[in-house]
């Protein structure tokens, strides 16, 4: 009885274990500190610099953001337009979730926060598809008339969404990496509109981040 206790136990220890497993490194960050889970926000790993401090920082630069392929994705055709169409809504969901309170900027300030984002993890996939389901230039998520059924050549299921805060002089002041589909997405065949609700809720998440750590 007493080893089917400790068995059961090691098993209990282990899959807590497993469950706090950061996601694996992509290699966008130049390297990778030790990360801890946020208790703020389930299934996401955080690090701040000892002493670091984000009071003060008014402002937001973002970076051009980055789309990184999953090592694992055994087709490797990648399509500009989606990895614009990802990009560029991303960007758009974060201004519009950090302003007017934080307000998005283009250069870098004593008072500005800047950002680093790169989308990881991402698979992409062959699919037989008519002309709906491919993405046109300047594609805006939620605008087109087939955002609702169209299918994209990328998969953001297991996706993650890396961010480097770093203030003026380039020192970093913390890591975030996020699941980008949350629990609570139907990860089955996501469509162009699904994709849109995922990208809002980073920003909505960011968001809330910057309140709950009093960035003002």
């Amino acid at each position: 009885m007493r080893r089917a206790l400790c068995l059961i136990a090691g098993l209990l220890v282990l899959t807590v274990a497993t469950a706090a497993a950061p996601p694996p490194q992509s290699g966008f960050l130049d390297s990778y500190p030790a990360l801890q889970p946020d208790p703020k926000h389930e299934g996401s790993f955080i690090y701040m610099a000892p002493g670091a401090s984000l009071k003060g920082l008014t402002k937001v630069q973002i970076d051009p953001i980055l789309v990184w392929y999953s090592k694992d994705s055994t087709y490797q055709g990648i399509d500009p337009n989606e990895l614009s169409a990802v990009t560029e809504n991303l960007r758009k969901a974060l201004i519009k979730n950090l302003e007017p309170k934080y307000p998005v900027v283009d250069t870098a300030g004593p008072n500005v926060l800047r950002l680093r984002l790169a989308v990881t993890n991402v698979v992409a996939e062959k699919k037989k598809r008519g002309l709906l389901g491919y993405t046109p230039v300047g594609f805006v998520i939620g605008a087109a008339k087939n955002a609702a059924t169209a299918g994209p050549n990328l998969n953001i299921a297991s996706a993650t969404l890396e961010a480097e805060l770093l203030d003026a002089s380039g020192k970093r002041l913390a890591v975030v990496i996020d699941p980008l589909a949350g629990q609570d997405v139907e990860k089955e065949n996501l469509t162009w509109a699904d994709i849109g609700k995922v990208l809002d809720a980073a920003g909505k998440r960011l968001r809330t981040r910057l309140d709950s750590d009093n960035l003002q």
